[in-house]
């Protein structure tokens, strides 16, 4: 019955990812920033990188749900996939996912349609300083790490279903992790490098009002760090 309290743990981390790298706002050409290469690489990562990371993470949720369902059911079952309890680290990286989650889709509501994955300036865009940009200029690249970095401790510590029930022995599934992981790890350098750039764009663009919110909320991710 323990495994059982697991599932509304994975589908909650699995929807606040779904949510995480989904936006319908996109902007017109004219709003689109020029492209520098980490913005290439990002704007590719966003097309390509986050269908896949998405369907994948709903794929392993689902077939770690169906492993609990399958094991409860019938707790004498003989299977080669095995179920895990709930561990302080699974416990951990679901807190931090379903978190980071939340923040990013406070700050999704709090932009508005300015909210975009494209670098862009919008039509009747102005500087938002409230919400969570009342404490740090870039929240939705904190949350999204702090998703990331709990997304990879609650699949990739050692007692995790992933590594601990056997599922990765399915000819093809490690290959298809290590994807993942790339694409995760691309997205993860990506991001900390367009902080920057970011700022530069808005500062560019919103000059006087960008320097006075800069003045009042000095931190870009890590509130008394960076």
């Amino acid at each position: 019955m323990e495994s059982l309290l697991k599932v509304p743990l994975i589908l909650s981390s699995a929807i606040a990812l779904h949510v995480s790298f989904t936006t319908g706002n996109l902007p017109s050409s004219k709003e689109v920033v020029r492209q520098t290469l980490n913005e290439c690489i990002f704007t590719l990562l966003v097309k390509y990188g986050f269908p896949t990371i998405k369907a994948f993470y709903w794929v392993v949720s689902f077939a770690e749900i169906a492993t609990i369902v399958y094991h409860t059911t019938d707790p004498n079952s003989v299977s080669a996939i095995q179920d895990t309890p709930i561990t302080f680290l699974f416990v951990f990286g679901t807190t931090l996912a379903i978190t980071g989650g939340l923040i990013r889709w406070w700050c999704y509501r709090t932009l508005g349609r300015f909210f975009t994955f494209q670098l862009s300036v919008r039509e009747g865009q102005h500087i938002i300083t409230t919400g969570p940009y009342a404490v740090i200029r870039h929240p939705a690249y904190t949350a999204g790490l702090a998703e990331i970095i709990g997304l990879l401790i609650l699949h990739g510590s050692t007692n995790s279903w992933l590594r601990y029930s056997g599922v990765l022995a399915i000819p093809g599934l490690k290959v298809i992790v290590v994807v993942w992981l790339a694409e995760i790890t691309l997205l993860m350098i990506s991001v900390v490098l367009r902080v920057s750039h970011e700022d530069e764009v808005l500062k560019s663009a919103f000059r006087d009002e960008w320097e006075a919110w800069a003045e009042g909320v000095r931190y870009r991710l890590i509130p008394g760090v960076y």
